[in-house]
């Protein structure tokens, strides 16, 4: 074995490294936990008056709520939830905000109608156009990710355009305008694939975002219907009991602090990752 080899295998794990390894077990857990822990447990969250309020033991892990429905099982299925929201917000926000962001980064001539729109949905704050747009549209699932979707897809085109900005002056982009490529050619074979990078980071911090929002919009009255466990809703339902029962907003927030951080954390860690830039200067 060679020198060299003994100490590539000795230079312990970067900081870095670690961070994305913490981020990606918590997140893995949560999902895990959501999808496989009720089904294998076996635990029911139905109504059970005489066990209402019970505090965390060895039956009740997390204890119950004024209904006597069992915390942990309702975090869990909260988890799901949530979990189905920031993935699915994600996935509205960087397809509708990168179609715009990409449209106007490129076409010269629409950009500045299409960003002043932006610019306008902008200077609404995203938590109020949210709870706007989710009593008009009504309680729901797909409304709720529709009405926190709206907020965030003028931060991603203004993102998405300022990528593409960089990459339309860049040399193949020319050399393929060149030879006659069409404008969806360019823009689906050279541009889009060299800008899902900074979309993949910006994703991150979309979906924590959303968790953060529908938690929001839920415990105020206006996100998902309370039959519908969530992280949100499941505190809501625990606000007039807080002093007799801490535990019913205590475990879901822990949840959900810890699954936010988590993303958020995972989103610098990638953004480092993909911009040397930021991690020789954080570095020095």
């Amino acid at each position: 074995m060679s020198a060299t080899t003994m100490v590539a295998r000795r230079r312990p794990l970067s900081a870095s490294t670690l961070a994305l390894g913490f981020n990606l077990a918590v997140v893995g857990i949560v999902l895990a936990c959501a999808l496989l822990a009720p089904p294998i447990l076996g635990y029911s969250s139905d109504l059970n008056m005489a066990e209402a309020l019970q505090p965390p033991g060895a039956i009740h892990w997390f204890g119950t709520d004024n209904l006597g429905r069992d915390i942990f099982v309702r975090t869990l299925s909260g988890a799901r939830t949530s979990l189905l929201v920031g993935l699915g917000v994600s996935a509205l926000t960087l397809a509708a905000g990168g179609a715009i962001g990409l449209l106007a980064g490129y076409v010269r001539t629409v950009d500045t109608v299409i960003m002043r729109i932006m610019d306008g949905f902008m200077a609404i704050p995203g938590v109020l156009l949210a709870i706007a747009l989710a009593s008009l549209l009504g309680s729901g699932l797909v409304t709720v990710m529709i009405a926190i979707s709206v907020p965030e897809i003028p931060r991603t085109a203004r993102l998405m355009r300022s990528v593409v900005l960089s990459l339309r002056e860049m040399p193949y982009v020319d050399a393929a305008v060149s030879i006659g490529s069409s404008t969806p050619r360019v823009l689906f074979r050279h541009i889009l694939p060299n800008a899902t990078e900074a979309l993949v980071v910006q994703a991150t911090f979309i979906c924590a975002s959303a968790i953060l929002a529908e938690a929001v919009l839920s415990f105020l009255g206006v996100g998902i219907s309370p039959d519908l466990p969530s992280w949100g809703n499941v505190m809501a339902g625990g606000r007039q009991f807080f002093r007799v029962a801490p535990w019913i907003i205590a475990f879901p927030g822990l949840f959900l602090s810890l699954l936010v951080l988590a993303v958020n954390l995972l989103g610098d860690v990638l953004r480092e990752r993909i911009d040397p830039r930021l991690s020789a200067r954080r570095a020095s």
